[in-house]
């Protein structure tokens, strides 16, 4: 039997333009120079996506459009499933990307939703124009995030409170990850290496337990049966994210210590 996986992030970057307090991808952490490789991304594509039955898959950031082969990522995705494949973003590069973005969402099968964190976004959605456009008001204050791990004066931490369930239940995106060849329980587990580099703690006793390894794209059946059904239940990495959400606005820009992060 085929794998099966609810949902599927995939990183077309990991930079961004904004700075969101809360990003459940610490995308705040890491500025818009900061690049993964599509060569390498795609050749990915082609090795996992076949081996799993996916019912969505979310191409992701950081902001995508910030990667300039975007589009091939979108058709990349499209061509190994009959299911969903959405393109999210911020809306901030959306015109400058309009022609591309308009032809590939002349297939059924492929969406684009814009998370509002500004309010000039919906004038520049006004202009697009395209009735496809899904949209996330953040700026209204309606939708609210939270800060999955500690942060203090650009610093980091994790909470190690051992509520595996709770954690897990609260969690803001528990998505599985495609990131730099490997697939990934959730965002936390994929970009903490990257995270704990921008705020200099790689070797910080407290987070060790935390810093786990994916699973290959090139894995055994075995391992990633074992990888897709493990995806949906709690685990004791949990434990780094909070039980006790304290929501904010997830219009909030917060101003951390950034830096370029490029893999492979």
């Amino acid at each position: 039997m085929t794998p099966r996986l609810k949902i599927l992030d995939v990183s077309a970057t990991i930079g961004c333009n904004l700075q969101c307090k809360g990003c459940n991808h610490f995308s705040n952490y890491f500025a818009p120079g900061s690049k993964v490789g599509t060569d390498v991304l795609l050749e990915d594509l082609d090795k996992i996506l076949p081996r799993i039955d996916i019912e969505r898959i979310s191409i992701i950031g950081g902001e995508p459009l910030l990667n300039p082969r975007c589009e091939e990522i979108v058709n990349a995705c499209r061509s190994h499933t009959d299911n969903a494949v959405y393109l999210y973003s911020n809306g901030l590069l959306l015109l400058q990307n309009e022609d591309w973005i308009k032809r590939v969402l002349e297939d059924p099968k492929i969406y684009l939703r814009i998370s509002i964190h500004l309010p000039e976004i919906e004038d520049i959605i006004r202009k697009f124009n395209h009735p496809k456009v899904l949209v996330t008001e953040h700026h209204t204050g309606k939708d609210r995030w939270f800060n999955s791990i500690k942060k203090k004066d650009n610093k980091v931490y994790p909470y190690n409170h051992n509520s595996i369930s709770k954690s897990y239940n609260a969690c803001s995106c528990p998505n599985a990850q495609l990131y730099n060849s490997k697939l990934w329980k959730c965002p936390n587990t994929a970009f903490l290496r990257e995270l704990l580099s921008v705020t200099e703690q790689e070797d910080d006793p407290q987070w060790q337990e935390y810093i786990v390894d994916g699973v290959s794209v090139d894995c055994s059946d075995e391992d990633l049966t074992k990888f897709c059904r493990g995806s949906t239940i709690p685990d004791k990495v949990c434990n780094m994210c909070t039980a006790r959400p304290l929501h904010f606005s997830a219009a909030i820009q917060q101003k951390v210590k950034r830096k370029v992060i490029i893999t492979k």
